[in-house]
């Protein structure tokens, strides 16, 4: 897991840069078009050691759009502080505190009607976890702990979204499945640690701006659109 985690950002930029070479239809005029942009707002999560909490969360995106369809790509980073969570291994439950949430996100989005305020869903994957969490126990470690704090999950998201010129604002809620409790086992098998740093589905709530980049089709316009 610790090698899935160190590899996130390199993949992430590498997403969002490939977005410039991809084809895009924005749905309220025909022309294709594809966007970047950044937005903020709030995370609700909860741990095994601490109830639901809302904290600020920010991030940046990328969204290539097709006729009604899109690809939305997502970085985002809850902002906590001192956070408290725990995982149990043979020496007992062992204290975790961790500050920030980071989230990446790929969502296939469907724009199901046109109009001037316009509706948005999706679903997709991403994987999420803590940053730098710190074990405090007496037999704990932040190896351990690493990899009880990263997570796979699956997504849907919905909004509302309209045309500020080149701009494209929108406001949204996402939200994602519930991690199973994972094993950590030594090089023989057996298991040395057992859960997951973090508990139960999150809820983001967002809004933001997303920026036209121009037309991604700028050469192939005289076919068939």
């Amino acid at each position: 897991m610790r090698m899935i985690t160190r590899s996130i950002p390199v993949a992430a930029l590498a997403l969002c840069l490939g977005t410039a070479a991809l084809s895009a239809q924005e749905p309220s005029n025909g022309t294709f078009q594809w966007y970047v942009g950044g937005q903020g707002g709030a995370m609700i999560f909860r741990t095994p050691d601490q109830d639901a909490s809302a904290i600020p969360t920010f991030g940046g995106q990328a969204l290539i759009v097709a006729k009604r369809t899109g690809l939305l790509l997502s970085v985002e980073e809850a902002v906590g502080s001192d956070e408290v969570s725990s995982y149990s291994d043979a020496g007992g439950v062992q204290s975790v505190t961790f500050n920030d949430i980071r989230k990446y996100s790929a969502v296939l989005m469907a724009f199901p009607i046109r109009s001037a305020v316009q509706p948005y869903l999706g679903v997709g994957y991403g994987i999420m976890h803590v940053v730098n969490p710190q074990a405090t126990g007496l037999t704990g470690s932040n190896g351990i702990a690493n990899e009880l704090g990263s997570t796979g999950f699956g997504t849907f998201l919905g909004g509302l979204t309209f045309q500020l010129g080149r701009f494209m604002a929108f406001g949204q809620y996402q939200v994602t499945t519930a991690p199973s409790n994972d094993v950590v086992t030594d090089e023989a098998g057996i298991i040395v640690a057992t859960g997951r740093l973090l508990e139960g589905p999150t809820h983001t709530f967002t809004g933001g701006l997303r920026f036209g980049l121009g037309s991604a089709r700028e050469g192939a316009k005289t076919g068939g659109y």
